[in-house]
């Protein structure tokens, strides 16, 4: 079991910690891709992938703010 508040704050600190690495992360590998000399379709391919996991980075970002929500309304003090 868990306090509510205590699984409040290690679920706001996941979140921030999300907002905060989704942008850093991109603009390293964006920068590290435009330094690998690959072709013109191997940057095309790997750009793809690391927007779905920026994508997809973001839609856990929302479920996270989701459950943050949810938690703050019940009425329980121990999940």
């Amino acid at each position: 079991m868990i306090k509510k508040e205590d699984l409040l704050k290690e679920l706001e600190g996941a979140l921030i910690a999300e907002e905060k690495s989704i942008p850093i992360y991109m603009k390293h590998l964006d920068l590290a891709i435009f330094w690998t000399g690959w072709d013109e379709q191997t940057i095309a391919k790997a750009r793809s992938v690391f927007g779905n996991l920026a994508g997809e980075s973001e839609r856990h970002k929302v479920l996270v703010a989701g459950l943050i929500k949810k938690i703050k309304e019940d009425k329980r003090d121990a999940f």
